[in-house]
């Protein structure tokens, strides 16, 4: 068996680390008035990801366990602080949505450096796929 008579296994690793990672990227965040979730959403529509069905689709796991049902909420928040112009489904980044963007990432950058520190990319990149592999199997049961 891979997992030792421990209390502390995958799951709660799991748990805790979104916790951690909601909670710090809080921190980092606060001066831009975002959290993870905002953060994420801004994000992924700085990267192209333009309409909110494909949003929600890309974060779908957080949706679960916040107990949402869409990002829809995020995105009009967006709009009324002039970050996003929506077309029909389409959103886009305004000027000064990029400019959030950027600032934000930044901070969410120096904060994912600090949480890595002692981590190989190698290792990075092993702890991804294994957890991809279990999702995976999971998924198929």
């Amino acid at each position: 068996m891979l997992q030792k008579n421990t209390t502390k296994r995958l799951g709660y690793w799991l748990l805790h680390l979104h916790r951690l990672f909601d909670e710090a990227t809080g921190r980092a965040l606060a001066g831009e008035k975002l959290d993870r979730r905002q953060w994420q959403v801004l994000h992924a529509i700085s990267i192209g990801v333009d309409e909110v069905a494909d949003i929600d689709a890309a974060f779908a796991p957080f949706l679960a366990v916040d107990g949402d049902t869409t990002y829809q909420p995020v995105v009009d928040e967006f709009t009324d602080r002039g970050w996003v112009l929506v077309s029909g489904e389409t959103i886009t980044l305004t000027e000064s949505g990029a400019a959030a963007h950027e600032s934000a990432e930044k901070l969410v950058n120096a904060h994912a450096a600090r949480s890595l520190i002692g981590i190989s990319e190698t290792e990075f990149l092993a702890a991804n796929d294994v957890l991809a592999r279990i999702a995976a199997n999971l998924e198929s049961e």
